[in-house]
């Protein structure tokens, strides 16, 4: 919570050997829905500390799908509430309920959201023969400027990112 109060945000992520290296793998199933169990409970656990706050906060589960390892909790408060910002998916799909087995799972509002890896052309100083690999991968190709110089942004798709928060009644 001192963090959390100083930063105004906070996350915990699931880094567990050895799962969670330089070159990240995914765990069993099995072994998912114990850490994504534990994920719930961190969830309540702030939920009702933030609740205490009396004040606005941002707070999802951030349940990345095939990406299993990158899941996360993630919360922010005063100026970085909209700090978090995901690209909603591009193809609609149902929440991977079957898959985790978890029934405190429904208690929850799932927002399908794009696992996204983003190549900037200038920034990241691309090679021609690497931005024709992204031409072809790329799900979307945007031209944006960034500290007033024009630059290509190449978005790959990776997965979804399902954002969870709690249903209200």
């Amino acid at each position: 919570m001192e963090h959390l109060l100083k930063h105004n945000r906070d996350y915990v992520k699931i880094w567990i050997d050895p799962w969670y290296r330089l070159i990240r793998r995914n765990p069993p199933v099995w072994l998912s829905r114990i850490m994504l169990k534990a994920l719930v409970e961190i969830y309540h656990s702030w939920n009702k500390t933030l609740i205490s706050l009396g004040e606005p906060y941002y707070l999802r589960i951030w349940l990345f799908d095939p990406n299993f390892i990158n899941s996360q909790v993630v919360v922010a408060i005063r100026d970085c509430l909209d700090f978090y910002k995901f690209n909603e998916g591009i193809n609609a799909k149902s929440f991977p309920q079957e898959k985790y087995q978890l029934e405190q799972l429904t208690d929850f509002h799932w927002k399908q959201c794009i696992d996204e890896t983003i190549y900037f052309k200038n920034i990241d100083e691309l090679e021609e023969e690497f931005i024709t690999k992204l031409t072809k991968k790329a799900y979307a190709i945007e031209e944006t400027t960034i500290d007033n110089k024009p630059d290509t942004m190449y978005k790959i798709y990776e997965g979804e990112i399902w954002e969870g928060s709690i249903k209200t009644l």
